[in-house]
């Protein structure tokens, strides 16, 4: 039988194609405004809080029994774990952590039509967690996995598009000199930034250049949100708030995909919530309608500054030993 964990929902927070297309769109970057700046509301070592390990995003089952030889050993448990944070943002260098961010490539500003449906746009970065930011989310359930137990080996990145979009091992090399700490610590590790990668995260180019493999796809692969296709920065007639969440999914596709510098699946198994300006409760990639106030008392909250943070879900399973259920439950009041 699998049972259903349930535990106290923590108090609620509220913290404060081809080559031919390439050239109109490159065009359009000479009418980009000057960057915005705006002060980063967020610290990396403030993530944690963020994070809400109620239920309905963690959907923790039990399994059964692990076993270690002849003998149990803990419970096999499956359940899904935060193992990203991305966001996105309305000019290059400006974000919701005080991190270092690699230096814009032939861009000087990026508008993010924040509040129109028409034409939205915007800078996109990507963090991995490590299994300390977890650690440290408040109320964490005694049964549960650690984001590194959701890790797998991706598909070795293509280098087709290289020449025309910019090297991708130099978009690597740009996040790896950004000196941002890695995911064993308490500070996230840079898996994306479109700064870095400015020529094809504003025409979508690589996915362009490979247009034959992904023509004949569901151009509702993303669900309710639209098509994944191509990974770019514009999208057109959406709604702010899933055009947020559905381009923070794209800067995570891109690292993943096209970098391989993102450990984790991503796909439709994965889960997001809203971070910032609003911690929402979780929902299903591609989900539509998102959260909304009249159905959730966690909704999700459209962005003034034009700015927005997201955690991004991953189901994993594990064994979660005795002695461990055993120091948990006697750390407890």
């Amino acid at each position: 039988m699998v049972h259903q964990i349930t535990s106290r929902r923590p108090a609620r927070r509220r913290p404060s194609g081809r080559v031919q297309l390439l050239a109109p769109l490159l065009a359009s970057l000479s009418l980009l405004p000057a960057r915005v700046a705006a002060e980063p509301p967020l610290g990396p070592l403030g993530l944690a809080r963020w994070i809400s390990p109620e239920p309905a995003c963690t959907r923790t089952q039990v399994l059964g029994l692990c076993w270690c030889g002849p003998n149990p050993c803990g419970y096999w448990i499956r359940m899904y774990v935060p193992v990203a944070f991305a966001e996105t943002v309305r000019a290059p260098g400006d974000s919701l952590l005080s991190v270092p961010l690699p230096a814009a490539a032939g861009s000087d500003g990026t508008l993010s039509s924040s509040h129109s449906g028409l034409d939205n746009t915007a800078e996109a970065h990507a963090w991995v967690l490590g299994n300390a930011v977890w650690l440290l989310a408040g109320q964490l359930p005694c049964l549960r996995c650690q984001p590194s137990d959701a890790r797998s080996v991706g598909p070795p990145p293509s280098a087709a598009a290289d020449l025309a979009c910019g090297a991708a091992s130099s978009v690597v090399a740009a996040l790896v000199s950004s000196g941002v700490s890695g995911s064993a610590s308490l500070l996230p590790s840079l898996a994306y930034a479109s700064e870095a990668d400015a020529v094809n995260w504003r025409t979508g180019c690589r996915d362009l250049f490979a247009f034959d493999s992904w023509r004949a796809l569901d151009p509702a692969s993303l669900g309710h949100w639209g098509s994944l296709y191509p990974r770019q920065m514009r999208d057109l007639g959406t709604p702010p708030v899933v055009y947020s969440a559905k381009t923070a999914f794209r800067a995570l596709s891109i690292a993943r995909d096209q970098l391989a510098t993102f450990p984790f699946p991503v796909d439709l198994a994965g889960r997001m919530q809203q971070a910032y300006p609003a911690v929402s409760t979780c929902f299903d990639v591609g989900e539509q309608p998102l959260p909304q106030a009249s159905s959730s008392d966690r909704p999700v909250q459209t962005s003034a500054d034009g700015r927005y943070g997201w955690f991004y879900w991953r189901p994993v399973s594990c064994c979660v030993g005795f002695e461990s259920l055993a120091h948990c439950a006697g750390a407890r009041p």
